[in-house]
Formats: C-alpha cells, sequence, structure tokens
C-alpha cells in the first residue's frame, strides 16, 4: 500500500488498511456499555450486535467521529486477510512493556489500547494471505511474547462467515481502534507508551506491513520458538493420504465421526504449519463424494471441526527436537471446584484407580459406571446423578461380546454410548494398544468427540507395553502422567482398574498391585473386597466367615473427604438380558461405616485381642512418621532409633507397610522413603 494513493480522508484509509469480510460488521451501544468494576471488562454484550453490511467508508466515519463503533472481521470473501490482531485481555496491561517485548524480539506488531485496557496487538500485510496463515503466525508471536496460549487471535476462523452463520460471526468482529478519532481512548502507542495519533497510527501501519515470507518466518524463527517446531511440513502429506484412505474407506455407521476426526486432525496440523485449507477441503470432499455422500453432510462437519482443531493444537504426528520449561505463576491460575462424575468417587480430569482381587465384581462395577453415565442417571443411595456422555473402553481381560456388552446391556446402558478401543490397526494387520507409546493416539480419539465423560483401562498393567517395568516408578510415572493430562485436556474421568497383591497385612494403599507410583498418581482410589464378619465357632474361637456381600471401600481421596462413612455394600445378582441370556449385576444393599484398610483385614490380629509386637509398633511409627510425606531414610533410621526400634524390626515393618524407598537422580543422590499415595513432593 501507498499512502500517497490513497484518498485523503481518515475513514478511506482506515477502510482499506483494515478492510474484511464485506458481508457483516458489528456493533454496539457505546453510551448504553456496562462500565468496569475494579478493573473488570467493558461489557458489550447486552448490546452487541452484527449487521449484515460490511465495514464501509460511512460506518468508519462514524466510528472516528465517535457516533457508532465499528467492529470488523478480518477474513475476507476469499478467505484472505491483509490483517490480524492478538486481543491480550488483561485490564491493567503495560502497554509500555509490551511495546518493549515487541521491539525486542522485532516483531512488526502495533500495540494499542482496546476498549477495556488491554491490548490489541495488529499485525499488517502488504498483499493478502490466506487467514490460517495469519493465525499460525500469531500463534507463533505469543509463544515469542510469552502470552497465555489461549489469548484470542484474530482471524478466528479460515473461511468468511456471514451475517446468519453465528458459528463463525458471532465473536469473530474485532472492536476497532480510534473509536472517536485523536480524542479516543482506544489508541495505539510508540516508545515509553507514548500516544499515536491517527495519521501516525495510518503511517506505521503503511511502513510495517510485511509480505507472505517475512509472516513465515514470525513464527519460524528466532531462538525463543525454535522448541516448539514440533512437525515438518513434509510430514503432513504422508499422513493426509492415510487419513484420507481411512476416510474413504470407514464403515457407514462410522463415516460422519472420520470426517470429524480428519477435519480436526487437519486443523490441528494447521496450527502449526502452513496447510493448503483449500486444497485438503477439495481432497476431501472427494473421498466423501466417493462414498456417495451429499456435500451438505460435508459442510455440516468440515469447517467447524478445522477451527476446533486449530483451537486444540498438537498435530498427530509430532516431532520431539527440543524441550523447554513452563511456568504458571499461581495469581494467574483461577480458583475452581472439583468437578465429579460420582461425587467422592470418581471426578472429572481425574485419574482414579478401582482396585480389588479377581472375581469380585470390578468389571460389572465398571460397566455400571459407564451405564449411568449413559443416561445421566443416579447413583445409589442418593449420591448425586451422572454427567450423561460417552465411555471409551479399553478392556484387555473380557471379550467385548460375550462379556462386556452383557454387564453393560444389565446394568442397564445404551449401547451407543460405549465405544471399545480393542486393537491399532496398521498397514500390516492390527496390533495391541500400548499407552507407553499410543497415547496421541488416545489424545486424538477423545478429541474426535464433544461428549465422552468417561475413560475405563482394565486392567491398567495391560496397557503399560513390553519396555515398561509396572514396579519401577518411574516406568510407571512415565506413562500414567501423560494420561492424567489427557483427562484434564478431553474433561474425562479416567478410571484405571488394578489387583491387590495376595498377602495381607498392609494398608489398602499399599495393597494394589505393582508400584507405588499407580496409586500416587490417582487422586482417587476405591477398594472392592469380600465382606468378611467375626464368628464364633463351636470351639469357641472366633474367626472370619463370608456374608456374600461386596464392599467398595475409598482408600485414597485427594480432592475430596475420604474415611469410613463413604463405604457401599452391594452382592453380584443374575440378570435376564433377554434371548435366554443372563449376566451379572451389581445390585446394592446398603451404606456401611468402615474403612478401607478394615475391608482388606489390615491389622486384623490386633483387632482379635493379639497383642501388638515388636513390628506392629514399628508400623505403627512408620504411618505416623510418613503420613505427611517423604522423609531423608537416614532421618528416618535416627527417629526408629530414638523410638527404640532396631534395624531389623524397622526393615520388617517397612516390607508389611509397604514403604517405599527411592534415590534422587545423580551422583550423590539421597534416599527417601515415603508411603503408596503420600509421596506429596513427588507428584505424578
Amino acid at each position: 500500500m501507498n499512502i500517497a494513493t490513497m484518498p485523503i480522508s481518515h475513514a478511506a484509509v482506515m477502510q482499506a488498511l483494515l478492510g474484511g469480510a464485506s458481508s457483516h460488521t458489528g456493533t454496539y451501544d457505546h453510551s448504553a456499555a456496562d462500565k468496569p468494576t475494579n478493573g473488570g471488562k467493558v461489557e458489550i454484550r447486552k448490546t452487541a450486535k452484527t449487521v449484515p453490511i460490511g465495514p464501509t467508508i460511512e460506518f468508519w466515519r462514524q466510528h472516528l467521529d465517535g457516533e457508532r463503533s465499528l467492529g470488523v472481521s478480518p477474513v475476507r470473501d476469499d478467505g484472505t486477510c491483509i490483517w490480524g490482531a492478538i486481543d491480550h485481555d488483561d485490564r491493567q496491561a503495560d502497554l509500555a512493556a509490551i511495546f518493549d517485548a515487541v521491539e525486542r524480539e522485532r516483531l512488526p506488531l502495533c500495540v494499542c489500547r482496546s476498549k477495556s485496557g488491554g491490548a490489541h496487538l495488529f499485525l499488517f500485510m502488504a498483499a493478502p494471505v490466506p487467514a490460517a496463515d495469519i493465525q499460525r503466525a500469531l500463534r507463533g508471536a505469543l509463544r515469542r511474547l510469552d502470552l497465555p496460549d489461549d489469548t484470542e487471535i484474530f482471524p478466528k476462523q479460515v473461511v468468511a462467515g456471514c451475517p446468519q452463520d453465528k458459528a463463525t460471526t458471532s465473536t469473530s468482529w474485532l472492536n476497532m481502534p480510534y473509536f472517536g478519532g485523536d480524542e479516543t481512548d482506544r489508541y495505539c502507542v510508540k516508545k515509553s507508551g507514548m500516544i499515536m495519533t491517527t495519521s501516525e497510527f495510518i503511517a506505521w501501519a503503511d511502513k510495517n506491513a510485511i509480505t507472505a515470507s517475512q509472516l513465515s518466518n514470525l513464527f519460524t524463527a528466532g531462538p525463543s520458538t525454535a522448541a516448539h517446531a514440533t512437525v515438518q511440513t513434509s510430514d503432513f502429506e504422508p499422513w493426509f493420504a492415510i487419513a484420507l484412505e481411512r476416510l474413504e474407506n470407514a464403515e457407514n455407521h462410522k463415516a460422519d465421526d472420520t470426517l470429524m476426526g480428519v477435519a480436526r486432525d487437519v486443523g490441528r496440523w494447521a496450527s502449526e504449519i502452513p496447510v493448503d485449507i483449500d486444497n485438503a477441503e477439495h481432497r476431501a470432499r472427494q473421498a466423501w463424494h466417493r462414498r456417495d455422500k451429499s456435500d451438505a453432510d460435508f459442510d455440516a462437519q468440515w469447517l467447524r471441526n478445522i477451527t476446533a482443531g486449530m483451537r486444540l493444537g498438537q498435530p498427530p504426528k509430532s516431532i520431539k527436537n527440543g524441550d523447554a520449561p513452563r511456568l504458571t505463576r499461581l495469581s494467574e491460575v483461577p480458583v475452581t471446584q472439583v468437578e465429579w462424575l460420582w461425587p467422592g468417587r470418581f471426578a472429572i480430569g481425574k485419574l482414579s484407580l478401582l482396585a480389588g482381587h479377581p472375581g469380585l465384581g470390578k468389571s460389572q462395577l465398571t460397566m455400571l459406571l459407564a451405564a449411568t453415565v449413559s443416561k445421566g442417571g443416579e447413583w445409589p443411595f442418593g449420591e448425586g446423578f451422572a454427567q450423561q456422555g460417552r465411555t471409551l473402553v479399553l478392556s484387555a481381560e473380557d471379550d467385548v461380546s460375550d462379556t462386556l456388552k452383557p454387564r453393560y446391556l444389565a446394568a442397564g446402558g445404551d449401547a451407543e454410548m460405549v465405544d471399545v478401543l480393542d486393537a491399532v490397526k496398521t498397514r500390516t494387520g492390527e496390533r495391541g494398544f500400548d499407552l507407553s507409546t499410543d497415547v496421541d493416539m488416545l489424545d486424538r480419539t477423545l478429541g474426535q468427540r464433544d461428549d465422552y465423560r468417561l475413560v475405563i483401562i482394565d486392567p491398567i498393567s495391560a496397557y503399560l507395553g513390553g519396555k515398561i517395568d509396572s514396579n519401577r516408578n518411574s516406568d510407571v510415572r512415565g506413562v500414567l502422567a501423560p494420561v492424567q493430562k489427557l483427562a484434564e485436556r478431553h474433561r474425562v474421568a479416567v478410571v484405571c482398574v488394578s489387583h491387590l497383591i495376595k498377602a495381607g497385612g498392609r494398608e489398602a494403599i499399599g495393597s494394589v498391585t505393582g508400584s507405588g507410583a499407580f496409586v500416587a498418581a490417582a487422586r482417587l482410589a476405591c477398594i472392592v473386597t469380600k465382606e468378611m464378619v467375626e464368628v464364633e465357632g463351636e470351639d469357641g474361637k472366633v474367626e472370619k466367615a463370608e456374608t456374600g456381600r461386596r464392599l467398595l471401600t475409598v482408600a485414597k481421596n485427594n480432592i475430596g473427604p475420604d474415611g469410613a462413612d463413604q463405604s457401599l455394600a452391594f452382592r453380584v445378582v443374575s440378570q435376564d438380558i433377554g434371548n435366554g441370556i443372563f449376566a451379572p449385576a451389581i445390585e446394592w444393599d446398603e451404606q456401611l461405616s468402615i474403612s478401607a484398610d478394615a475391608a482388606i483385614g489390615f491389622r486384623e490380629q490386633s483387632k482379635l485381642g493379639r497383642r501388638p509386637s515388636a513390628v506392629d509398633d514399628a508400623k505403627a511409627f512408620l504411618r505416623r512418621t510418613l503420613k505427611g510425606g517423604r522423609m531423608l531414610s537416614a532421618e528416618l533410621d535416627a527417629a526408629a532409633t530414638n523410638e527404640g526400634i532396631s534395624t531389623g524390626t524397622l526393615k520388617n515393618a517397612k516390607k508389611a507397610t509397604g514403604v517405599i524407598s527411592e534415590k534422587e537422580a545423580g551422583s550423590g543422590g539421597r534416599w527417601w522413603c515415603f508411603l503408596p499415595g503420600r509421596q506429596e513432593e513427588l507428584p505424578v
């Protein structure tokens, strides 16, 4: 653009600089806008509206004269943009500091004050470029400026919308600067936060407009973004060819879901590398037509899922070439409540554990969980209602047709609301799913739908992969940590099923098979046991007898109350599901006051009247001393000596209590001791 060739009026120049969608603009009643309180945001929602007229010169004149505020959507009718913007919604933004950061990173961004006191960082192009290219570049700028990843970016979509398309236009326009001209509070700044006049802003935009190649460098150049380059442009085409093949050959009832997944993944790729969205759409549409499917069905899925994928980021194929720490200041983290799937037992966004000996009803319980979630049903004994949604099941021990599905139907579930991930398809056949290598695949599966609420992994040990030692804390933590992140990102409850060790005499949280990291990773751990009662035999001796009931107890709850008052008794009964087929089902009996430790018979001999031994005293010492977290082994040994506990007795007590010893990394690392689930200084 050359200012000398432009019309004289500021309105005409601003229309050319900040052109966008010709079909609509945004506006609001400036006089009726809610004023901010305590540094809050100027609220315009009550009067904001999208007008089915493009940003005319007259609209710009009214805007610059302070008569009518103007909002513009940057995506032009052909899907290109000549400007973009970062909307840093911090009402106490230091514009001078942001200007300095932009200068330091040598970014061609103009820093403007928003209507609420935040910052709009404008980018101007010398010629139109695809909207997706601007989005990628501005995401790269976010990283270089250390702004939050969820900061809003304009354009918000990659194709032009229309006034009737609320999905693409309702929040796609940005309030323009210089409302009121030089008397504005929406001004742009220069060095030291000094205010630019309208004329200075126009001159800056003309001088600093960049080319398409310069735009590409905006997000690929510079040391601060090198660590974020996770994929190469050359990786996209092989992946897309396989994705199109998958779309064309998907089973008929899975066609829509497959298209949704492909579109989202294309959007994920486009969030990090240049992708020809139009070409990808054309090829995907051709594959869709080869299925004899309609354009209307394609259009219903494609655009909105492209946009959703770009928001999610993280392309399906990642090449790790750099690591960098991510720091979050506590003052910037909002306080939120725990979101429960089953209040007090299983939570949304968390990893939970369900453990018990074989044959006690664990899989029946998981199918009851899935069935209740499928219909948003009520939990027993007035414990609330489930969030309705889908369940993803990974089951390595039970056959789907003769075990899982009958048990699910016996629990009253809707079979349309459960997906079973039973294998991974490869070019040469199939293989088992492996959490240590396939977590990205699980991420994509959950990302293809918005209604998953529950993931069941039964048993967790079957999905660790052949190279993972389930008794090694570091191995287990390395697998479970990404799963916990997926639970948070996709807002699902992940329930991992496990077994208990055969030998008794341990606390409930120390009785789970494998490394103590399983219990440590879980925010909640429930234990399934047989109900045992004391009876007096004919010889007068007290012994234990089964009642035929099962107990569901809470052994660990890091995000809510735990204790004996949360225990439930149930029976496994036979349920007729039709066609002469019977399946086991859960029948709730009553609420009980019994702890998880008591339910598994921990310290059983002491309860029968035997005098505590030296090992019993040492176990009590360990539970008391390590209750608050880990402790240096040397300090623990010294404290035990002061209690009169011998080295041999302490060693036996550690084994019986399940105390874990672990050495710090590096030469000269110290040894630490902790109880399973209590090593708060070693988070997963």
